[in-house]
């Protein structure tokens, strides 16, 4: 047996043997005594229950919020931060419409990587402006999202909306009403939605199937195990994008920094209390539905591996405490 062949039967034997130890560790528990290890436990998925125990004391609080925070921050990548460069901000295609205006935006997350959405301005305003962040959910066309005629006239009918605009374009009538309310609001595109194309939907938010094509070791694309590995992940690219879409509103003249809000719903609402849970500029959130104990996101642009290892999404909107957080359910799990 030459060398190679010693060098590679040894390898294998050393797999095995740690194999052996492996499996006698695991087993090697007597019956009488509780389990501790989570190796034993079933595997965790969506729609396992993530209860929350708050702490007992504000020092308790304050050490774990911290070891949460740093674990999100890990899952989603940015741990330390990425560069923050230069956003190279165009804001075109201005609309008057009698007391707010709305333009077209994009701008740089990342070098070549594009944030698209819809800039409302209020006029007839003096002096500084709260501002409002609107990621919004899983709607189709995003916040181009139009409700077909029956469900507007069911709105209208039910005293859900008193008006036609409002019912069949809720996404763009909420920034509206924030306008004329004095505030300036950015609704921006999810990844792969409206504007944002540069990856496509399906990858964003309908991946199922690994491509190996974007799997080797040195070309590879999101969902890959290359990728796991860096914590490269939608999740975390929007997150990203979202602290990118606050660093553009928050530079624009008019807006007071210190009263920025941010309010989304279904994925949107994922959105605003991660948001909420890394980036300590925000006065106020509110997510509308998606913080609960039971379902903790369906699509992949929730979901990060390593994200909710002993949390879930109600300690993770808590990260946001002390500051005013307001949540809604709807007729569902949350």
């Amino acid at each position: 047996m030459n060398s190679r062949m010693k060098a590679l039967a040894l390898i294998l034997a050393l797999f095995g043997a740690a194999d052996l130890i492996a499996q006698t560790a695991l087993s090697a528990r007597p019956e009488d005594q509780p389990n501790t290890d989570q190796r034993w436990e079933a595997p965790r998925d969506l729609d396992s229950y993530f209860p929350f125990t708050p702490p007992d004391t504000l020092t308790q609080w304050q050490q774990r919020s911290g070891e949460v925070r740093t674990n999100l921050l890990v899952a989603l990548g940015l741990f330390p931060m990425p560069m923050r460069h230069p956003l190279h901000t165009v804001i075109h295609g201005l609309r008057d419409d009698g007391d707010y205006t709305v333009e077209k935006v994009y701008f740089q997350s990342l070098p070549g990587f594009y944030v698209t959405g819809s800039l409302y301005r209020p006029k007839g305003r003096t002096g500084l402006l709260p501002a409002v962040l609107c990621p919004h959910g899983h709607w189709p066309n995003g916040r181009f999202m139009q409700k077909p005629e029956n469900e507007v006239r069911e709105a209208i009918a039910s005293g859900a909306e008193s008006m036609t605009n409002a019912a069949s374009n809720i996404l763009q009538a909420r920034c509206v009403q924030l306008a004329r309310m004095g505030c300036v609001t950015f609704l921006y595109d999810m990844i792969g939605y409206a504007d944002s194309v540069q990856i496509p939907m399906e990858v964003a938010h309908g991946f199922a199937k690994q491509r190996p094509e974007l799997s080797a070791l040195n070309h590879w694309g999101l969902f890959s195990a290359q990728a796991e590995m860096r914590s490269q992940s939608v999740m975390g690219l929007q997150a990203w994008n979202s602290i990118r879409a606050l660093d553009f509103l928050c530079s624009l003249p008019e807006v007071d920094a210190t009263r920025v809000g941010v309010t989304g719903e279904s994925g949107g609402g994922t959105q605003t209390f991660i948001l909420g849970a890394i980036d300590p500029r925000p006065a106020a959130v509110f997510p509308a539905v998606m913080v609960g104990t039971a379902m903790q996101g369906g699509c992949t642009c929730e979901n990060a591996s390593n994200l909710r290892v002993d949390t879930g999404n109600v300690e993770i909107a808590a990260l946001f405490a002390p500051k005013p957080l307001g949540m809604t359910g709807a007729n569902d799990w949350t």
